[in-house]
């Protein structure tokens, strides 16, 4: 198991090549699942994943994307908001946990300040450091599928927050990943900094 799931983590790259084909459903129900099961401060989740399918509609937001080709010929855009309303759901999402009451509202007292005192720039600082959680699922579940996957963050934000008629004051778009068939098995040679450099042991 440990093998497999490296192998899995080695396989995947930033494609940029992808058929013209569409992606099973059953296919991304289960990328979708592994995003939507991401873990999250404070089990916030504050993210929505938006799944873009139609051929036009990849054109539109391959546009807003700086005309990026990987993005208008994929199976798939998923599209990953942050939510910036997580205050206004965090005691009924806690509450849904069924823990102790006593350990609900120590939580409540210790964390709904927190929250509550976040300007918007925090909140979406906060929610998009989750978002990422999220995303490096979606990848490594496409990875796990033998698919080809691609993080793109050139993209005008404003600009997509208006094509999806986004509340802004709820949620903004973080970040996108296209999805898809590769054109080639061939795997990238993988470049990544010495573990002398990165990992220390204190």
């Amino acid at each position: 198991m440990k093998q497999e799931f490296l192998d899995i983590v080695k396989a995947r790259y930033s494609c940029r090549n992808f058929k013209d084909s569409a992606i099973k459903q059953e296919d991304l129900e289960y990328i979708l699942e592994a995003g939507r099961l991401s873990p999250s401060s404070l089990g916030l989740e504050p993210w929505r994943f938006y799944i873009v399918q139609d051929k036009n509609k990849k054109a539109d937001i391959a546009a807003i994307a700086n005309h990026q080709s990987q993005v208008a010929n994929c199976g798939a855009i998923l599209i990953i908001t942050a939510r910036l309303d997580f205050g206004e759901y965090f005691i009924p999402k806690l509450e849904s946990r069924k823990l102790p009451q006593a350990e609900i509202n120590k939580r409540i007292s210790l964390y709904k300040p927190f929250i509550d005192n976040m300007n918007q720039e925090q909140k979406l600082h906060y929610a998009r450091e989750q978002v990422f959680l999220a995303l490096g699922n979606l990848a490594n579940a496409t990875s796990a599928l033998g698919l080809g996957s691609c993080i793109v963050g050139g993209f005008d934000s404003n600009k997509l927050d208006e094509y999806l008629k986004l509340d802004t004051t709820k949620e903004q778009s973080a970040i996108l990943l296209v999805i898809g068939e590769k054109t080639s098995d061939e795997i990238p040679q993988k470049i990544r900094n010495a573990k002398e450099e990165i990992i220390k042991f204190l």
